[in-house]
């Protein structure tokens, strides 16, 4: 069998995530919010759907350079 290589694993780390607080978030209100598919949705907060995503230039340089000096 081959060798388990984290590519990616380093990048995910680096980003802090508050777990505790999207638990206790009040997920129906969410729900109901996200099912109107409307701004809130697409280009609000993260809890609602798929809002609260930013571009960082470079994000995917480490892994891409990683990949080419092992392969």
């Amino acid at each position: 069998m081959g060798e388990l290589v984290q590519f990616v694993t380093p990048l995910h780390q680096a980003t802090s995530r508050a777990y505790i607080d999207r638990m206790v978030d009040d997920k129906v209100h969410c729900m109901l919010k996200a099912k109107e598919y409307e701004s809130d949705y697409w280009d609000g907060n993260r809890r609602f759907g798929y809002g609260g995503y930013k571009y960082i230039e470079d994000r995917w340089k480490p892994v891409a350079e990683a990949l080419i000096d092992k392969y």
